[in-house]
Formats: C-alpha cells, structure tokens, sequence
C-alpha cells in the first residue's frame, strides 16, 4: 500500500495532521513509539491540567468558610489526585484513537525512521512506559518499510537538561517525571521561573508542599509585562511559595543547589531532594537521520516554510520538532495547515496572534505583541473588581491591560495581557480581535450576557473608548 501521508509522531500537530489528511481523501499511517497523544496528553498539558484542577479545588475548599461553608480540615489524597489524573489522560488517549480509527487512520506502534523521501522504516520499539491501557495498540513484532507520497515529522520536545547539570544525580527530575509521580513531596525547589515552572509551584503549593523557585532573571515570566509579572510573584508569594530572582545555580550534587547571587556575587546553598528543571523544552530530532537526507535544521529545531515544508518538497514537520513553539495549540494549528498542504488546499501559518495561558492559581493570560514604540498606543488597565461576576465569586483581583492602536477613525487592539480567575477563558475573546483587526466599538457595542467574566471584555473596550459604565 502506498500512503498519502506517514506521520512520525502521534502528538497535536501528528494527530491533528493525520484526520485532516484523511477528511480530505488521503491515507494515512501514523507511527509512534510512546504512548498515543504524545507529550501534552501523557505528560503535558493533560496530566498537568488534571492535578491543577484538583489543585485549584483545594485552594477552594481552603477558601469556603469565605462563602458561609464550614468544610472543616483539608486533607489531600494525593493517591486519588494520582489516580484521577491517570484516568483522564487514559480516557483522552481512548479518544483521541477512536478519532484516529473513525478517520481509518493505521496507527502502527514501533520506531519510525525516514529512509527515503518516499520510504519509512518501522522497528519494534520496547517501550519504557509499560503502562498501555488495553484500547492501545501492540508493538510490531519485526520491521516493516512503509511507502508514501509524504513523510511529516511530529517528533515533539523533551525537557531541557543544562549541561552542567549532572542527569544522573537522583534529586534532579524533569517534569516528565514530577508529572507522573504517585507520592506527594514534601519540599520542591524549581530551578526556573517560566510557565511550567509557575504552574508546578502552583499545583504543589496548593496540595500542601513546601515549594522553593529559583530563577537567574529579575522576575518571573519575564517576557510577560511587568506588572503582571510582579502581581503572579505577590500571588504565589502569599500562597507560600519562596521565590528567589535574580539567582543563579551554579550546581546541584546530592540535594545540595549552590546559587550565586547576580548583582553582588554572594554564595548560597539550599539542601533540596527533588529539583525540578523548568527551563525550557527542547526539540526531539534525530540529527544523523536528517544529515543524511540532507533535511536542514538548527539546534533549536527543523527548518520549515509557511506551509510547513522542509527543503525538501514532500518532507514536512510540524509541532515542536520545529522549534517555533511548545504549545498544543500552535501544534495543532499547524498539523492542520500542513494536512491542507498536502492534500493541495494551500495555507499559510500565520504566528501573529498566538493566545497563551499560565494555569497558575489566578491564571495569567496574553495574546498579541506588545508594541516597542508606544506611538499613538494608549495602554489601558481595567480591574476585575469592576465586573459583578468577580465580585459575586471573591475573584475581583485581577486585571486587564490593553495595548491600543489609535488610528483617525478606529481603535484597534494590538496585544492583551491580563491575570485573574479564569483569564485563559477570556483571552480568546481578546485574540479574536487582535487577529480580525475589529474596531473596538463593534464589540462593545454587543449585547454581553450579564453577569458573566467575558463583560470584562465589553467593558474594558468600552474604557479604552471613553465611555464606560463600570469604571472610571
């Protein structure tokens, strides 16, 4: 049989990329040597969210004598969080194969290597995570080369080890493996103070463990405006958990971290058993393989054209592989445009308006570029204390800014930043915007249902253009 498409790799973007191909017409196989769904459903996104959410109603049942609830003492069991999570990433990779065999996909479970462009090779692959569910698919007995018109590589991402670490000392772990733990820690330091590791301090402090930040930057999330960045660090601050900016590890050896203090140089040491390294993904590509095919790429990830295309007309990649992203929905935007490609329904990928969400306890939400040169931009800021839903819930401290392009006869909006409760819900409402180029009036002049957190939207456009009702 010859294919339309073999996909390596059965993450977002594989997935996403193999349905699209096939509502299309083609054919498809997807080879994949790990669990199916990749990394967000079986260490990512899907895990994380789980324990989040189990987190967030601990934060809540913590909170309930505010709302006129006594629930007494609070005791996590974190065996049933564990189970819990085990059993929503199952049911998501259950579904994500119904999808895959409703779309008569052949998903074949082994090691994928690209002999040719038009020839894969698949090996049997003793998989280490010796946890399939009984819907998953059995590992092939003996090699087998699938022809194809097309070869998309969805390789995906690993965490990233700083070389002078030393991988093998047992209190460093990745969040590969802090995701999938059965035991709750009692202490956690998290070297790196981006988005998985905010969301990590967040998740743990929040079941009772003792949570340690460290990051070499000033502040956290540091690419986000500074305002957001500080009021994240007070939140988190308040929850318990120590930050430390501005230091720099220097080592870990046996639980030891040893620190250096970046403006005066001062030595520290903090006895820690579990270190966890949250400074960034890398991609997963073999190196050899695309030497040889002559496929070019760079460290950072596989160099691909708008359409998803390498130098190599029918060889594309998609999702982290290419290093342009690590989130599932830029994934998936892109398997999607890439199966369009193929299938000659031209599309472009457009990274313009990207919607990214912290799930930290508030959650903190952007979309849109800040603009460097603040020429004609008017920056707002609007509370959520001016929205009665907020204040209903007791979720009134958050905000909103608003970064506005003011033109001779529209206002415009360029980027979004915003933290509060349910922030990653509104933010897709603000990157519609940014995206369509909408005239601000057009929405605040829209009926909102009341009382609801998007108001929040409507309002804030309506104090960007001057006429609010809710705040001043």
């Amino acid at each position: 049989m010859k294919y339309t498409a073999v996909i390596i790799g059965s993450g977002p973007a594989g997935y996403t990329s193999a349905i699209r191909i096939s509502q299309l017409g083609g054919k498809v196989a997807i080879i994949e040597r790990d669990l199916i769904g990749g990394i967000c459903t079986n260490w990512g996104c899907t895990p994380s969210k789980a324990m989040i959410t189990s987190a967030k109603y601990a934060k809540y049942a913590k909170e309930s004598s505010n709302y006129g609830i006594n629930s007494g003492e609070i005791k996590v069991d974190f065996e049933k969080v564990a189970q819990r999570r085990d059993k929503v990433m199952q049911s998501t990779r259950e579904e994500i194969k119904h999808l895959l065999d409703h779309w008569k996909v052949d998903t074949i479970q082994g090691s994928g290597e690209i002999i040719d462009a038009n020839h894969v090779k698949v090996s049997p692959y003793d998989n280490p995570n010796k946890i399939y569910s009984k819907l998953e698919y059995p590992t092939i007995k003996e090699e087998m080369t699938l022809e194809t018109e097309n070869i998309i590589i969805a390789t995906g991402s690993e965490p990233l080890i700083p070389g002078f670490l030393n991988k093998q000392d047992s209190s460093i772990i990745n969040s590969n493996k802090l995701i999938s733990i059965n035991e709750l820690p009692e202490e956690l330091t998290i070297i790196g103070g981006g988005i998985i590791g905010l969301e990590f301090s967040a998740l743990f402090s929040n079941f009772g463990t003792k949570v340690r930040i460290i990051e070499l930057l000033d502040r956290c999330i540091a690419m986000m405006d500074p305002e957001i960045s500080t009021t994240i660090q007070a939140e988190l601050a308040n929850q318990g958990i120590e930050i430390l900016t501005g230091h720099k590890v220097l080592g870990i050896s046996n639980g030891k971290i040893s620190v250096e203090v970046v403006t005066s140089g001062e030595k520290k040491e903090f006895d820690s058993k579990i270190n966890l390294i949250a400074i960034g993904r890398k991609a997963v590509i073999n190196s050899p393989e695309l030497e040889k095919l002559g496929i070019q790429f760079t460290p950072k990830g596989i160099n691909v054209n708008s359409h998803l295309q390498t130098n190599i007309a029918n060889i594309y990649a998609v999702g982290d592989a290419t290093g342009l992203s690590i989130l599932a929905h830029v994934a998936i935007q892109q398997g999607i445009i890439c199966g369009e490609n193929i299938m000659s329904k031209p599309r472009e990928m457009n990274y313009d308006v990207i919607p990214a969400v912290v799930y930290t306890l508030p959650e903190v939400a952007t979309a849109g570029t800040v603009p460097a040169d603040l020429t004609d931009i008017q920056v707002i800021k609007f509370p959520f204390s001016a929205n009665l839903r907020a204040n209903i819930e007791g979720h009134n401290h958050g905000f909103v800014k608003l970064w506005v392009k003011n033109s001779e006869f529209v206002k415009q909006l360029v980027a979004v930043q915003l933290i509060g409760d349910y922030a990653g819900e509104i933010i897709q409402a603000y990157a519609n915007l940014i995206e369509q180029k909408t005239d601000l009036i057009i929405v605040a002049n829209t009926i909102h249902a009341h009382p609801t957190y998007n108001e929040i939207v409507r309002n804030s456009l309506e104090y960007a253009i001057g006429r609010s009702i809710e705040h001043f």
